[in-house]
């Protein structure tokens, strides 16, 4: 019988006791209500990568599961997208004052990282991850409006990112629990593909539901995978929509929109390829609880 999984609640209520802790400057700028539903993905699988060890949470893995949301709310504060409009000096200012919130944050991952018993290869293999993150985060903003950039491009662009960071919860997990270097690679694996999937499935349903989020995202240069595939099918007009001199009409996001919803199939079709291979990652693991569990999560998917 399927139970409930959810993050041991000592997991989900470190990450407020660290920012309290931070200088009240930083505490005034961190906004812990948003993407809480990501923060919970990534703690879930956390947990249950703690369960390759029959003992209970120590100290040290409490600590290490807010690595992650570290690295998490440094994103959060200095995000890739923007809209296009002029900046006043003021709201300038305020993305510069982000842009060093999420430097301090990177901060406070890389000393935490050097304090919970990780060892040397692991430090090592993390921090490279966080790197790569911030590469990513780069990148994406060097997609942005790129008329370029297909579903290849988006499917690496979401496991560089979301899928990266629940790597790194999986990795850290997994390698706090004592089991071999085959083990945690496979974790992380496993991880990668369970942000990814996260992330497609939140932004179908959002796409699905409101058709100004999906004018809200894509005038700020970042395309759902929805319409990526529409423009599969349909480049001379989406060429046309985006191209245009002046800010698309009304009707014409409207026409947009509805040819995105007409490929939403091929979204879900995306999600059931990745569901299948992370089945079949899973029974790779080790027979158990972090087995079971896994398995009981991507049901609930």
């Amino acid at each position: 019988m399927n139970v409930e999984i959810t993050p041991d609640e000592r997991l989900t209520d470190a990450l407020g006791t660290i920012i309290n802790q931070f200088p009240p400057m930083v505490k005034g700028m961190v906004d812990l209500n948003t993407n809480q539903d990501n923060r919970q993905w990534r703690l879930t699988i956390f947990d249950i990568f703690s369960h390759l060890s029959s003992r209970d949470l120590i100290i040290d893995q409490i600590t290490a599961a807010q690595l992650p949301e570290l690295l998490a709310l440094a994103v959060q504060s200095n995000p890739p997208f923007f809209q296009p409009a002029a900046v006043s000096p003021n709201e300038l200012a305020k993305q510069k004052a982000y842009s060093y919130l999420a430097n301090y944050l990177m901060g406070q991952f890389t000393r935490m990282l050097n304090t919970i018993g990780n060892p040397p290869q692991v430090i090592e293999e993390l921090t490279v991850d966080a790197g790569d993150i911030m590469l990513a985060q780069i990148q994406r903003l060097q997609f942005n409006y790129n008329q370029r950039f297909r579903v290849a491009n988006y499917l690496a662009d979401i496991k560089a990112r979301d899928g990266l960071l629940a790597a790194m919860s999986a990795k850290q997990s997994s390698a706090l629990t004592g089991v071999g270097g085959e083990v945690v690679s496979l974790a992380g694996q496993i991880g990668q593909a369970l942000g990814t999937v996260h992330y497609i499935i939140a932004e179908r349903n959002a796409v699905k539901k409101s058709q100004d989020y999906f004018n809200k995202i894509i005038t700020a240069g970042h395309y759902p995978l929805a319409l990526l595939f529409a423009q599969q099918s349909n480049s001379e007009w989406f060429t046309n929509f985006f191209n245009q001199k002046h800010r698309p009409s009304l009707d014409q996001f409207k026409q947009a929109y509805h040819l995105s919803l007409e490929h939403i199939e091929d979204v879900n079709e995306m999600i059931t390829d990745i569901i299948s291979q992370l089945k079949l990652d899973i029974k790779v693991l080790p027979t158990g609880r972090t087995q079971d569990e896994l398995l009981q999560l991507i049901d609930k998917l």
